[in-house]
């Protein structure tokens, strides 16, 4: 895929990295290039892509940096539908899957932590009511979008994601993600739902999460603790069954189904946890190991608000805002695709650091530059210039 606005070596390789007849084939799908005459989906999607390499937080900072009008992009974000990008980050995870086949050891089973993250948004959203952190939705209040995220924590890549207004439950949003077999899916108490539960493991997949406070809990728990007052690690490992109003109310759980509870005590912050799974065979403390892996989604969290700028999107509009995230889906994607592509042994960190220096000291060349003995027309306010994606 050649880039539309910049020559710099790295940036070409970065976009090459996706199949030009997928992406052809979506634009079609989702007919994103229709009556388009200025700034096409593949200008679009480079545009946002370059601005996160660069840390470019405002509208502002990408007109004067890659010479892309505010009111183009503004009118492409809000227009451009968000699914297309969504399915363009599904193409490249299939990619990436299809390469790291060949190149990772994969686990015995792979773990995949699922959790959300607020992303502060324009306070003039708030007036609709899902949107704004405060429920009665003023004007003027503070607004946000919440990023769920499956996280592949062992291989480091993005699995699925959806964005959602701030107050759609964490549960509601994961009851959109494709679950896989296979998998040991690891998240906290946020998404106590039988239901969910019994789907994880009905897909060949198993979870581990922890167990809200109830009498019965806390009854066994006092219990147990005053036998083991000072003991760390496995307390408690034993068979545990959701209660009969529970079941009456989903009916395509079997009757008899059994779970596993165990209580830990970790040794270093003498914590103590209530874990929930569906995983009878592995031992004890490897359900407490795999918990702690969840501790990973906080990480890519803060990873994306730190290096990627996103703890404020400046949008008015659920498009844009949606948009706006799934791209940061896609750098993510794009970044570790190229990570496995070309060998690179660092973090994922490192990667992005090599990427945003190479572009910084090789200099980007925007729609202003052309090539040699080429004479490309300067873009004009509110305009941009339309360039064939695949060149």
């Amino acid at each position: 895929m050649q880039p539309l606005y910049f020559t710099n070596a790295k940036a070409v390789e970065l976009f090459q990295l996706i199949p030009k007849n997928d992406f052809n084939a979506l634009c079609e799908k989702w007919e994103v290039n229709k009556g388009v005459k200025v700034f096409c989906a593949a200008q679009h999607l480079q545009t946002l892509v370059t601005a996160y390499l660069l840390k470019l937080e405002s509208l502002r900072e990408i007109e004067l940096t890659l010479g892309i009008s505010r009111s183009t992009l503004s009118d492409a974000n809000a227009t451009r539908p968000s699914g297309f990008f969504q399915e363009l980050c599904d193409i490249i995870l299939n990619k990436i899957i299809q390469l790291s086949n060949r190149k990772i050891r994969q686990a015995a089973r792979t773990v995949l932590a699922i959790d959300s993250t607020e992303c502060q948004i324009h306070g003039s959203v708030s007036k609709i009511k899902k949107w704004a952190r405060n429920p009665r939705g003023k004007p003027s209040g503070p607004a946000a979008a919440k990023l769920h995220v499956v996280w592949n924590v062992d291989n480091e890549w993005i699995e699925d994601f959806r964005v959602t207004a701030v107050r759609v439950h964490d549960m509601a949003a994961a009851r959109k993600f494709k679950i896989r077999s296979g998998c040991h899916y690891v998240f906290d108490r946020a998404y106590n739902d039988l239901s969910f539960w019994w789907e994880i493991a009905s897909k060949g997949s198993h979870f581990v999460t922890r167990l809200k406070k109830t009498t019965v809990s806390r009854m066994r728990i006092f219990s147990i603790l005053r036998e083991k007052k000072d003991a760390t690690g496995v307390l408690w490992d034993g068979p545990w069954k959701p209660h009969k109003g529970t079941l009456f109310k989903h009916s395509a759980i079997p009757k008899d189904v059994t779970f596993r509870q165990i209580i830990y005590r970790d040794a270093n912050s003498k914590n103590l946890f209530h874990f929930i799974t569906s995983d009878h065979k592995s031992e004890a403390q490897e359900i407490a190991n795999y918990y702690k892996k969840r501790w990973a989604v906080e990480l890519l969290f803060r990873w994306l608000k730190g290096h990627l700028k996103i703890r404020y999107i400046p949008f008015k509009n659920k498009n844009a805002i949606k948009v706006q995230l799934a791209l940061v889906a896609l750098t993510q994607l794009l970044i570790q695709l190229d990570r496995l592509s070309s060998g690179f042994k660092g973090t994922l960190w490192e990667r992005l650091r090599s990427l945003r220096v190479d572009l910084l000291r090789s200099g980007i060349h925007g729609s202003t530059t052309g090539p040699p003995n080429s004479e490309i027309p300067r873009a004009a306010p509110g305009a941009s210039i339309v360039t064939d994606a695949f060149d």
